[in-house]
């Protein structure tokens, strides 16, 4: 049996003094988590102008997370689904939109690429390859189009920010940040 603990929350608070955090969740995402974590984010954020685009980076990051997450965990349909952590955190200059999970150690030279490959475009490149990727054949292990980075570069304020913490010969905890900047 575990005993009870003292949980340091003053620490935590003192680490997020200089952002104010909008959502934060870690564990196993369901479509009910979702719902209520986007539900969270609309209110939060309903006088901020772009909302959309914060809301649709969100939702791309989980479902990335929910599909991709080498760490799987069994929901309650009996269905397997991703385990990580997702924040949506506020700052005076603008909105962080991030996501991190579980990734095998084979994916992270085929991200690292992409991901590079993503933030050297221009808008207008981004749109090209977003489109040439939604005529494409759809890679094999893609649960999609293909076309989720591309998609949150496209909508977010600047590149895509992400690394990796290698924790074996396996996996690597993968984080991926979008940045939003404020313009009320």
């Amino acid at each position: 049996m575990m005993e009870n603990e003292v949980i340091n929350l003053f620490k935590t608070y003192q680490e997020t003094s200089e952002y104010n955090l909008l959502v934060s969740f870690k564990g196993r995402l369901s479509q009910e988590v979702l719902t209520e974590l986007g539900s969270m984010i609309r209110t939060s954020l309903s006088t901020e102008s772009k909302i959309k685009k914060i809301f649709a980076v969100f939702i791309e990051l989980a479902q990335n997370m929910l599909h991709y997450s080498a760490e799987r965990k069994i929901n309650e349909e009996q269905k397997e689904a991703g385990v990580g952590i997702l924040i949506v955190r506020e700052n005076s200059v603008g909105y962080h939109v991030a996501s991190g999970n579980l990734v095998l150690n084979e994916k992270i030279e085929f991200l690292t690429e992409r991901i590079q490959k993503i933030n050297s475009m221009s808008k207008d490149e981004l749109k090209s390859f977003y489109q040439q990727q939604l005529r494409s054949e759809r890679p094999e292990d893609s649960k999609g189009a293909g076309v989720g980075l591309i998609d949150i570069a496209r909508k977010s304020d600047g590149p895509l920010v992400f690394r990796f913490d290698k924790l074996d010969g396996k996996l690597s905890f993968f984080t991926i940040s979008a940045f939003f900047t404020k313009e009320n």
